[in-house]
């Protein structure tokens, strides 16, 4: 049996752990790397998101055989599901957080590892100040293929869009913001405006939930809100195939999230590439990527402790920021009515995710690293 690394990671699924997990795994095969996938969840693509050709590439590298003992093990997961009696030559953990500290237990089984990489410089010092020995902490960045997420595609047709649109793509959970969001586009925008919101929401712990029925009880029961005084608001609810996430940046002119805490960010860098206009919390692990030269930050009024009617309890004693709605509404109406400027913020964008942001720029660190380890 053969060295090399075992790659323990949820790959199938569609979620944002598993997109990066992708693009990361898809760097080190163009780095020659010997490899073998242990899929944490999902086994195989059972929803369709995956080519053909890219299932058949991962069923390969699932029957793999690697000498465990000789070889780099790295599991990509919440530190709750690392596999700590499991012996490698290496042990690497790659993790991230939302919050500006760590939960409990993290800190130990993070510690009981060789390494933990995190996405971000924001979680390099979060992880720091939960108790992770700064020894094993290890800044590596995702990064994405923009050949893929790019300018100039066909858009994903969308009914009732309107002449400017801003997207928003995320899992429906308080730290996403949408609250904020909603506040926002309704303070900027009257109801007989060429303006949509485009929303495309998924839960993915609750997959059956009704989304336009919670996403109404919000609008009138918690804003207080009539629906007829409310600019369009265009719902899209599940998952898309991996071949029409680029088109659906393309079927918008501006991509918006105001996040309360983010270890990396991915729709941020995915919209980026796409040549969006980006409007982004001025807080967590995306300030790596964006800036007041690419996108439009968002100013939050503080970090806060998390409440305690919180969605995720894993949260729960955590501080998080609150992103202004009234600096966002402010920030939409900006991109709506100076769009040359907006584009030009765009271009920078797109140029960045290019020359510094790229699957293909950033492979040869993940290579480098994970040689080092190996020899």
């Amino acid at each position: 049996m053969s060295r090399g690394i075992v790659f323990r990671a949820a790959i199938y699924g569609g979620s944002g752990y598993a997109d990066g997990n992708q693009d990361v795994l898809a760097g080190l095969e163009q780095q020659a790397l010997p490899l073998q996938v242990v899929p944490i969840g999902l086994q195989e693509d059972r929803e369709g998101l995956l080519p053909p050709q890219r299932r058949r590439e991962l069923a390969r590298l699932q029957r793999r055989n690697l000498a465990l003992t000789e070889s780099v093990l790295y599991q990509c997961a919440p530190p709750g599901d690392f596999l700590l009696d499991l012996e490698a030559r290496v042990r690497i953990g790659r993790t991230a957080f939302e919050t500006d500290a760590l939960p409990p237990g993290w800190a130990e089984r993070c510690n009981a590892l060789d390494e933990i990489w995190v996405p971000s410089t924001f979680n390099r010092d979060s992880f720091a100040r939960g108790g992770v020995a700064e020894r094993r902490l290890r800044v590596m960045p995702e990064g994405l293929d923009t050949r893929r997420y790019r300018p100039g595609l066909a858009p994903l047709p969308i009914p009732e869009r309107r002449g400017f649109n801003f997207l928003s793509v995320f899992d429906w959970l308080d730290r996403k913001g949408p609250d904020v969001l909603l506040r926002a586009y309704c303070q900027a925008f009257r109801p007989d405006e060429d303006v949509a919101l485009i929303l495309k929401v998924h839960r993915f712990d609750d997959p059956g939930c009704d989304l336009e029925e919670h996403l109404v009880w919000v609008l009138e029961e918690q804003m207080g809100l009539r629906l007829q005084d409310i600019p369009p608001i265009l719902l899209l609810c599940g998952l898309l195939p991996a071949k029409d996430m680029p088109r659906l940046y393309a079927s918008a002119d501006a991509f918006v999230l105001p996040s309360r805490g983010e270890g990396w960010g991915r729709p941020y860098m995915e919209a980026a590439a796409a040549q969006l206009p980006v409007l982004a919390t001025r807080w967590s692990g995306q300030t790596d990527f964006l800036n007041d030269q690419n996108s439009y930050l968002i100013d939050i009024e503080r970090v806060v402790e998390v409440p305690l009617t919180s969605d995720r309890e894993i949260y729960l004693e955590q501080r998080w920021a609150e992103p202004s709605a009234e600096h966002l509404a402010q920030l939409m109406r900006q991109v709506f009515d100076h769009r040359d400027e907006a584009r030009a913020r765009a271009r920078q964008a797109r140029h960045d995710m290019v020359t510094l942001w790229d699957r293909q720029v950033l492979a040869p660190r993940w290579g480098d690293a994970f040689r080092a380890l190996l020899h």
